[in-house]
């Protein structure tokens, strides 16, 4: 397993906050799915409403 940091916003009614993570995935692309599920549930927000800004392999 790879652990993946990404950066970017939530949108989160008039705001957008911002966020930082790391994830543990396979490849970048299990880490991006992943991410767009912890913070959507976590916020219960769609995918759209979730902008990454930068990724990169830790």
């Amino acid at each position: 397993m790879t652990t993946f940091e990404f950066s970017g916003e939530i949108q989160l009614g008039n705001h957008a906050q911002p966020f930082d993570r790391e994830i543990e995935a396979e490849s970048e692309k299990h880490a991006k799915d992943k991410l767009y599920s912890e913070l959507g549930s976590e916020h219960s927000k769609p995918r759209s409403s979730i902008t990454i800004e930068e990724s990169q392999e830790a």
